[in-house]
């Protein structure tokens, strides 16, 4: 239905394509050939972008790589110290009022990076299929059948793949963010020596001990690594939700001049 309209409101566009109430035969304003010719010229916008966009796809692997070391270090900083583990058990942050719900945010975050990399994957699959296709049409001889299919491909495969990818890649921005709480939790705790957890531990039976600036040091090289991540991280989801946006107007648009091609031919 949502097809119908739009192509229905594409032909009214057509200066002098509707039918007059005339007993004299009218013929189409624009050719098949003409259709066609517009709707390879979308799908080339698509293609040139993909060309364009490769380089900061390409990218995107040594990112989760990237990524993947910072989530370790997040751990290891959580488990090295004794000191560090307890300061978690007190901080008022979501994901970080037990070690095991760190623990579980970690493990969480692992995954999603698992998933961004098939999703990735797939999406460079994808693209690379259409450029393949694409670059085996020519513009004055590409049939309208064709053309509608490659449009479908994109709408339904690329597009997809895209969409996938830009969830995979959210995910892991929510859980960087709560990583990036926490350990600005911790490293507020520490810059005030400690007085706040060593109350806590007082508090249920603990005894209070000082930080030592191995500690500090490793919390501050953490957080700094994480919050530089998650500028590049949006930089990138940002990218991908720009780039699908013109994809999919440039699709939608190929697609329907194809289908008026395909229906002048029948």
């Amino acid at each position: 239905m949502k097809r119908s309209i739009i192509l229905a409101m594409t032909l009214v566009l057509f200066s002098g394509c509707m039918p007059e109430p005339t007993p004299t035969p009218q013929k189409a304003c624009m050719s098949s050939a003409q259709l066609s010719s517009y709707s390879y010229d979308y799908l080339s916008r698509v293609a040139k972008m993909l060309r364009e966009d490769k380089k900061n796809i390409d990218t995107f692997e040594g990112f989760i790589t990237a990524m993947k070391v910072t989530v370790d270090n997040y751990a290891d900083m959580i488990k090295s110290s004794v000191y560090i583990s307890n300061v978690v058990r007190f901080l008022p942050i979501p994901y970080a009022g037990e070690v095991s719900n760190t623990t579980k945010l970690i493990s969480k975050t692992a995954l999603h990076l698992n998933v961004a990399a098939v999703a990735l994957d797939r999406y460079k699959k994808s693209s690379a299929t259409f450029l393949d296709r694409f670059d085996k049409l020519n513009r004055t001889t590409a049939q309208p059948e064709d053309l509608a299919k490659l449009a479908t491909y994109a709408d339904s495969e690329l597009l997809s793949d895209a969409r996938d990818l830009q969830i995979a890649l959210q995910k892991i921005s929510s859980s960087t963010a709560t990583m990036a709480a926490t350990t600005q939790g911790i490293s507020d705790a520490l810059d005030t020596t400690g007085n706040y957890v060593n109350q806590a531990k007082s508090y249920v039976g603990f005894q209070a001990s000082a930080v030592s600036t191995s500690d500090k040091t490793k919390v501050s090289e953490n957080r700094n690594s994480i919050n530089a991540k998650m500028g590049q991280l949006n930089q990138k989801i940002a990218s991908l939700e720009n780039s699908a946006d013109m994809h999919r107007l440039n699709i939608e648009k190929a697609h329907i001049y194809a289908d008026l091609a395909v229906q002048l031919n029948q």
